[in-house]
């Protein structure tokens, strides 16, 4: 049954040629991040992050938005569980993505844009964080879609959301006492940029130790919580 649903939810979405949108703003973010060579590893990876953190966020607000109502109603009643109906739309989302972000690995790795050879344990943790930074945006798109908000409402909060995440604004307000622990109640994007930047300068290999696991944990909690919420919401929402 998920399977069907998936293969159903990504054949819609692609139909609806909604994803054109962000997949042209990723494509040309990184034409123009891998136009200036050599390429550090780990700086790289903090930038890419971030681009995926807005492509996924966009692609799962238009994944959403890309099944009208009425479809929606249909759909539901034929799965018969509404909580598998929903999951079954974020995982489609999640699959949806991973060519994008296992691109933005592959295109300078094979043609050797990095600084330096990359080495397959760091392919493999460039993996893992681009995935969590992914579950992150789209547990975090979902909410803003046409079935919660007007869509005029949904696109600037949604604006604002995702600039407020990805702007290190404990950075720049890092004597602001407030704004430096509110900021740990955003999502995690940034939560290994100050390392990875430091590993960048010294070309070293990035080592998994504890806040690495810190992070892993972090952005599962993170996003296993707001899709939790967007169940609860969405469902008491189609009851009304």
């Amino acid at each position: 049954m998920i399977l069907s649903l998936i293969k159903y939810n990504i054949s819609y979405y692609i139909k609806s040629a909604k994803y054109l949108p962000p997949v042209l703003f990723f494509g040309a973010f990184l034409a123009i991040n891998y136009q200036t060579l050599p390429i550090g590893i780990w700086g790289n990876l903090h930038i890419i992050s971030i681009a995926v953190f807005i492509l996924s966020n966009w692609i799962g607000a238009s994944f959403i938005n890309s099944e009208d109502k009425t479809q929606q109603y249909i759909t539901r009643l034929h799965v018969k569980n509404e909580t598998v109906y929903h999951l079954s739309k974020i995982a489609s989302i999640i699959i949806f993505l991973i060519p994008f972000y296992v691109i933005a690995i592959l295109w300078p790795s094979i043609f050797g844009m990095f600084i330096r050879d990359i080495l397959f344990s760091e392919i493999l943790i460039y993996l893992a964080v681009l995935f969590l930074i992914s579950l992150l945006g789209v547990s975090i798109g979902i909410f803003f879609n046409s079935h919660l908000f007007s869509a005029e409402m949904a696109i600037l909060t949604h604006l604002l959301a995702i600039g407020v995440s990805v702007v290190p604004l404990n950075e720049i307000f890092k004597d602001n006492v407030f704004v430096v622990y509110s900021y740990y109640l955003l999502p995690p994007v940034n939560f290994l940029a100050h390392r990875l930047h430091s590993l960048d300068l010294n070309d070293e290999i990035f080592l998994i130790d504890q806040n690495f696991l810190t992070f892993i944990a972090y952005a599962l909690g993170y996003a296993f919580i707001l899709i939790l919420l967007y169940n609860v919401i969405i469902q008491r929402k189609n009851k009304d």
